[in-house]
């Protein structure tokens, strides 16, 4: 792209945030934005460059957007290539750069099989009555959020919701504690945690930056994570003392390394020292950012998404009444029961990944090497990395009409055709949970935990995005409304660093007839 000697491509950034929207997620939608509107930046191409590189110094380390799902995939699925320093620097506040998300090497692979016990699908199934509970008090919350005569409820932010939803699921699997984030008490892990979130940015104002490098900043940030850890101590130790035998949380496996999913208490009574404890509430943080992170923004897309497509909303209805039984009341109860009827729910499946190739939770972050060069499809030169962020863009990949007919129609079907039909995407082109050895730890509790509330919401509630009574609330706190639409959509992908809906997704619900 055309480069200014004294600013780089920040000029384009800013570009962006004029075409784009002002509060839009940079990291995640900056690939895509480009993919759109290539013939602006690259007038002289015949097509959209596979790679595009932006260099945003002294702001950030250069950054390198991949487009194209085989150059993505040499990023993932080819040699194993460090996490961008970017991402340790992010989780800073809560994990101190040292959890599982920015290891890398013998180190990670030491982590991960540690861990993946308590991600298995076995032991996943084993907690899904003590999440169905958490899901009921998800339940309980929108009940209470919908008047009496069947009438629209008040507006409320979906995010906070869902957010709050995914905290307390991750404490009871990674610790086996209740949260409360959905009651009027949450404990004090939980108000901690949201508060430190705060602190959590990847920026590009030079007044923050300049902050943020203080030793007054560090030390504020490393106050309130060490008082984390003080509430997770005990939390981790209570799980480790249980006298009544349960699944595995993800604190025993992280604190035995042959631990499997009915481990007994007596097992676990070796001598643990200070520092192994400090690893592991590093590397539990990150399961309580990772689920709060990817579900609060999944759960208002998939509504959003279902709920502008009635005939995807039949379908979805049609499927739980033939699996669950036509009483809506008894879905989460015949779930608790037999918690193997998630697995015949195909289409409820096919609805979460669509949703998620539409709207995608996560973006992948390398950090680029001397030695590693991309291979590109009509180049005779292999291209640079080094020096490089390197970005897996997944939404332009997912949008992509070589990779998904009718991109941009939400088809869940797609998943559910054979191979050789026109819907059906070629391999390695979905990544809703990335690729590779590195892909998502978590997603069978978050296929679980979508799967559940579809279960638990779409045949008792009506439930869609309120913009209109948004903006009515706004004024009514006398603060002025400036709606924006990206691509012809109040609803965008923003966030300073992470994906977060627009304005947190002001929702309302209404109970069915």
């Amino acid at each position: 792209m055309k480069h200014s000697f004294l600013f780089g491509h920040l000029l384009v950034v800013r570009q962006f945030y004029k075409d784009w929207a002002s509060d839009a997620n940079f990291i995640q939608t900056f690939g895509y934005y480009i993919s759109k509107h290539w013939a602006q930046f690259f007038p002289e191409e015949r097509s959209c460059p596979p790679v595009v590189y932006v260099d945003v110094w002294p702001i950030a380390t250069p950054m390198a957007f991949s487009l194209e799902a085989y150059v993505s995939n040499q990023i993932e699925l080819g040699r194993s290539l460090p996490k961008s320093p970017m991402q340790g620097e992010f989780l800073r506040p809560i994990s101190n750069g040292k959890d599982l998300n920015c290891m890398h090497g013998e180190e990670w692979r030491m982590w991960r099989s540690r861990l993946n016990p308590a991600f298995s699908k076995s032991n996943i199934r084993s907690w899904v009555p003590c999440v169905v509970e958490e899901v009921e008090s998800f339940v309980a919350v929108l009940q209470g959020l919908a008047v009496e005569n069947g009438g629209w409820g008040p507006v409320f932010q979906l995010e906070k919701v869902s957010g709050d939803l995914a905290c307390d699921i991750t404490g009871r699997i990674v610790v086996n504690e209740q949260f409360r984030s959905l009651s009027s008490r949450p404990a004090p892990f939980a108000r901690l945690y949201r508060r430190q979130l705060e602190e959590m940015e990847i920026t590009m104002n030079i007044f923050k930056l300049i902050w943020r490098a203080t030793p007054l900043f560090k030390w504020h940030v490393a106050r309130r994570r060490h008082t984390l850890f003080d509430e997770l101590r005990p939390l981790i130790f209570a799980s480790m003392d249980s006298t009544t035998e349960q699944p595995c949380t993800v604190a025993q496996s992280a604190l035995k390394q042959d631990a499997v999913t009915t481990i007994k208490p007596q097992l676990l009574s070796c001598p643990v020292d200070a520092d192994l404890i400090e690893q592991v509430c590093c590397q539990l943080m990150i399961f309580f950012f990772g689920g709060e992170d990817a579900v609060s923004i999944v759960i208002p897309w998939m509504v959003n998404r279902s709920a502008a497509n009635s005939e995807c909303l039949d379908k979805i209805r049609v499927e739980h009444d033939a699996v669950l039984g036509p009483d809506p009341s008894l879905g989460l109860d015949k779930i608790r029961e037999s918690p193997h009827l998630l697995d015949s729910l195909p289409y409820s499946h096919a609805v979460i990944k669509e949703t998620l190739r539409l709207n995608p939770a996560t973006i992948t972050i390398r950090e680029g090497q001397p030695d590693f060069t991309l291979e590109i499809k009509g180049s005779d030169k292999r291209w640079p990395t080094d020096g490089f962020d390197l970005f897996d863009s997944s939404i332009t990949i997912h949008r992509d009409e070589k990779n998904f007919s009718r991109p941009l129609e939400f088809l869940p079907e797609r998943y559910l055709v054979s191979e050789g039909h026109e819907l059906h995407p070629p391999k390695n082109t979905w990544r809703g949970f990335q690729l590779g050895p590195r892909q998502c730890i978590g997603q069978e509790l978050a296929t679980v935990l979508l799967k559940l509330v579809l279960i638990s919401v779409v045949r008792t509630f009506d439930a869609e995005l309120a913009w209109a009574d948004w903006d009515t609330e706004q004024e009514r706190k006398g603060m002025k409304s400036h709606p924006v639409c990206v691509d012809g959509d109040r609803m965008y992908t923003t966030g300073r660093a992470t994906s977060h809906p627009k304005d947190g997704a002001p929702a309302h619900v209404r109970t069915r007839c």
